[in-house]
């Protein structure tokens, strides 16, 4: 499978934008730590005060959330997701632990992911692409899906829908047509499950119903 640099400096920028959010927030709850109480960097006591508490609430989400999103994207991005023997336990795991500090929930019904390589990252990718379609929140449910289906994924919530450019990068990758020229970050994973889906021989499937978006492969 080959991706073009460009893809994977929109994947980058993705991984970036991400993680930068929740690390930069890590950075201010320990300078309130500092200035208000507790104990700085070296170890030197400071004076408590109530801030220190929300600091460090503060400091401990943040944290979670970096961890969480790296722990999801090395998988979903890189080739530790690659191996076809990946535990779907392992996978419901990182997906909990992505989505816990958000307003999406997820519902994992799916006993064993799709046999072969890749199935991991694929799962992710689409789980990251159906989360982000509800911007009010809403329940992610990971089934196996009916009939020749190996894999649904349904987001359901108020105002689902699926980012500009999201459909268009996600069938461009399935085709093997040009990167289109108006990928971003955002619909870069988008075109990765694509490439992947057609590698492993799939199809994905995109319904719309009232207040629910349904990817099935």
């Amino acid at each position: 499978m080959q991706i073009e640099s460009r893809v994977m400096d929109l994947l980058i920028s993705r991984l970036c934008h991400d993680l930068i959010s929740p690390a930069g927030a890590i950075v201010n709850g320990i300078e309130l730590v500092e200035e208000f109480g507790g104990e700085d960097m070296a170890g030197n006591d400071l004076s408590g005060d109530d801030m220190t508490g929300e600091a460090m609430a503060l400091v401990g989400r943040s944290a979670r959330q970096l961890s969480a999103k790296l722990s999801l994207f090395r998988v979903a991005f890189g080739s530790s997701g690659e191996r076809d023997n990946f535990p779907a336990e392992e996978c419901r795991r990182l997906l909990d632990a992505y989505l816990q500090e958000g307003k999406v929930r997820p519902d994992w019904a799916l006993d064993r992911l799709p046999a072969g390589p890749g199935a991991a990252r694929l799962v992710l990718l689409l789980a990251i692409i159906a989360a982000e379609s509800l911007p009010r929140g809403g329940v992610l449910r990971l089934d196996g899906g009916d009939g020749n289906a190996v894999l649904q994924i349904r987001a359901a919530g108020a105002d689902a829908r699926l980012e500009g450019g999201t459909e268009a990068a996600l069938l461009a990758g399935m085709t093997g047509a040009a990167v289109p020229e108006d990928l971003d970050p955002r619909a870069a994973p988008a075109y990765l499950a694509g490439l992947i889906a057609a590698r492993r021989g799939e199809q994905i499937r995109i319904a719309k119903e009232n207040g629910a978006i349904i990817l099935t492969v």
